[in-house]
Order: C-alpha cells, then structure tokens, then sequence
C-alpha cells in the first residue's frame, strides 16, 4: 500500500507591517525629584518579532522619532506574561532604579584613584514610555501575540521601559545573587579585548561593594551587565526588598552578596570598608541616596525636613540643636 505523501508545510506566517505611535514619555529629572512627561513618536519595525529575551523581559526594537522624522534605534523592554500582576507603577519602578544607579554612577566616577586604573561606570539613559490606547490602530488592538499584547494588569494599556539600542558583544560581570563573571570565554575575545573587559568587571565589584557602602547598607547595585561600560538592567536590593524592581530580593539578595564578594585594588584604593565582618551600624536618615530613593519612589518633590523630622518645634531649640539640625539637612542636598 502507497504511503500517503507528506502534507506541505504551512506557509510562513506574514509579519505585521511597522507601526507608528504617538505616545507619552516618561524622564525622571534628579534635579527636580519629579517625572517629566513629554510626547513622542514610536515606530515599531517589525510588532510581531521581538529581539528577545531573559527570565523576566522581552524586548523589541523601536525607533524614537525626532520631529524631523528621523529615528533614533531604541529597545523596548516589557515584562513577559510568566511575571503574573503586572501594574503601571512596575514599569516606573524600572525606570526608577536606573535613574537610582546613575546617580550612584556620578559620584564613583568623580573619585579619582592615583595608582589603580579605574574605569567608569555609566548606565544608558532609560525612558518609561505609554502608548495610550487611542493611538494603537485598530488592527492591533486586541492582538494575542506581538509587541502589542503586552499590557499592564491595572490599566490594560501598553508600556516599556525604553533605552537606546547598544551595539557590540553584550556580556554580564555579576549576577543579583552574588555570582561574578571575570570571563566570558564565550565571546572570543583578543587579548586587548580581555585585559578591557578585566578592568570594566574588577570596576563594576567595586561599583557594587561603593553602593551598599555610600548607601549605609540600605541599597545595592547588582546584576552589573551590558556591552563594555556601558550599563543596562541592574538590580537594586534594598533593606527592606520594597520597589527599585522585580529582581529586588531584599537583605537576603544584599547578604549572598557580601558572603560572596572579594574586594579587589579598586576597592581598596576607594577605602571601602571590607565587608568580611559585615558593616558598621550608620545613620541612614540622613544618607544622601536615601533621600534619592525616597524622592524618586514618591514621584514628586519630597522635601529634606521631611526626611529629618524636628525632635521638637525650632523655636524651642537651643542654637546648637539648630546648627545640628541644619547640618543633617544640608548632607542631605550636597
């Protein structure tokens, strides 16, 4: 008996054609603590394909359109439907701690070491951007699959996180658990290549060991990844394992950390204290990142005295309790 050809195989599924959006975005702006918001134009290339993706993120390329219609090529990171309740304020929560780890990043990269080469720490620019959804063409608006089936739990509207595109070998230096990559054999690097990549990871520990100790031990910077220096997707754990993230894995994430750091001449020629017997006990309230971080987790001004409350009424205060206080507001504002 004949056997029965085989059936032909489906024809390849169509891509959607590009799609061009006007939508809202987001930029936190470190001088005034607040989110400004300003409208923009987004054209997704290709909706249906993304570039792809980690445990957490898929990502898809964009281009930010100026308004003289030029685009600038930007990825868009939005979380995957295995990371269940998914709300507006998570997207704001990631873009929140990159803007947390930029400023962390200005103050390590002023510090100048004599005898050690110190490379600097930069992360991209990030943008949390709403595509409202009015402006999504009507053949897209119920799709099940695609750049425009991910919507957020609370709102059912598109967002992403958005970053310029980076170009060149992508490599990870450490891990939000305490794991480190020194070497990233699979990338076939010269040996040029690899002392740089030494240097850039020697650079990101000790970025990391700066952190929790600038920080009081509230906050660390971790899951240091991206294409030379240039920084995308940390992870921020804080003592309290409250916003900065998904990935924030609270004091558990920062003390795997510590057990598994080894300082290295960077650290040692910052000063930073070794962490072998844990951190000394510090006053937080008055910490410079606290302050960040509370500031930018309210989405508006907050203001010092907020932070610093009055033991009692300054009319009531001797001189020196005033000067005092006026000393813990203005380490608050350096």
């Amino acid at each position: 008996m004949a056997q029965r050809p085989n059936p032909p195989p489906p024809p390849p599924q169509e891509e959607d054609p590009p799609v061009v959006c006007a939508a809202i975005k987001y930029i936190f702006d470190l001088k005034t603590y607040c989110w400004k918001k300003i409208e923009a134009t987004i054209r997704i290339p290709r909706p249906s394909k993304g570039l792809g993706h980690g445990g957490m993120r898929v990502c898809y390329e964009v281009e930010d359109i100026d308004e003289e219609g030029l685009g600038t090529a930007m990825v868009a990171k939005m979380f995957r439907r295995n990371i269940s309740d998914v709300v507006e304020k998570d997207y704001f929560n990631e873009g929140e701690a990159q803007c947390m780890c930029e400023a962390f990043a200005d103050n390590f990269n002023r510090i100048h070491t004599t005898k050690v080469n110190k490379p600097n720490i930069s992360f991209l620019q990030c943008y949390v951007v709403h595509i409202p959804r009015k402006n999504i063409p009507d053949a897209f608006q119920h799709k099940r699959t695609g750049f425009f089936s991910y919507k957020t739990q609370d709102t059912r509207e598109v967002m992403f996180v958005m970053e310029p595109k980076l170009n060149g070998h992508f490599t990870k230096y450490n891990s939000n658990f305490g794991e480190t990559y020194r070497d990233d054999k699979k990338a076939g690097l010269t040996e040029s290549q690899s002392m740089r990549r030494a240097a850039i990871f020697e650079a990101a520990e000790s970025f990391s060991h700066f952190t929790l100790v600038e920080s009081g031990g509230s906050m660390l910077v971790c899951d240091l990844q991206g294409v030379h220096d240039f920084l995308t997707d940390p992870q921020i754990h804080t003592e309290d394992g409250k916003g900065l993230g998904m990935g924030n894995m609270g004091q558990e994430g920062i003390d795997k950390w510590m057990q598994k750091h080894k300082c290295n001449e960077i650290c040692h020629a910052l000063g930073l204290q070794s962490l072998s017997s844990g951190l000394s006990s510090v006053n937080r309230t008055a910490n410079h990142y606290v302050n960040i971080r509370a500031q930018l987790q309210s989405q508006k001004p907050v203001r010092p005295q907020d932070l610093v409350p009055l033991q009692k009424p300054l009319e009531l205060m001797t001189e020196e309790e005033r000067i005092e206080y006026a000393m813990k507001l203005s380490e608050l504002t350096y």
